[in-house]
């Protein structure tokens, strides 16, 4: 095994345990539910989005498989409950770990463009660019979190 790849796997995972973390406890109506009625997301549509990004990030630009994204359908979710994110969570987590083990630090060194118009970079920054994406959506979540208590009284 790959120490750099098994320190991204294990940060992958660290923050995805984070997320599951942030929303624990979290009813339908919570997770569903926006600060505003328009420009701003609910912790269900964040976390699908997180996923989303890791697939196209990690599965597709790192891993070269199409993974069919719908990007304007993960701002669209509503879900039942906070199983079915930690379900989506799991599920890309293992393709994540099974992607990056096919991989040694220096294959990450290949620069490829992710998609049009975007710079080109290499994998190994699109690993990265998805572990701080975790982490500005983290930040995120807690705060939508924090409103809808707040709104409650």
């Amino acid at each position: 095994m790959d120490a750099e790849i098994e320190e991204y796997i294990k940060v992958l995972d660290y923050m995805r345990g984070e997320i599951k973390k942030a929303i624990q406890g979290m009813s339908a109506e919570e997770l569903n539910w926006t600060p505003l009625a328009k420009d701003t997301n609910s912790a269900a549509v964040l976390v699908t989005h997180l996923a989303g990004a890791e697939s196209f990030r990690v599965h597709q630009v790192v891993g070269g498989t199409d993974i069919g994204r719908n990007r304007d359908a993960e701002f669209a979710v509503k879900v039942r409950n906070v199983a079915e994110l930690e379900a989506l969570l799991d599920k890309t987590g293992v393709r994540s770990t099974e992607v990056l083990r096919k991989f040694s630090a220096r294959d990450l060194d290949l620069v490829v463009t992710a998609r049009p118009g975007e710079p080109s970079a290499t994998l190994r920054w699109n690993v990265l660019y998805n572990i701080q994406h975790y982490g500005q959506h983290l930040a995120a979540i807690s705060l939508t979190r924090q409103l809808y208590a707040a709104r409650k009284g």
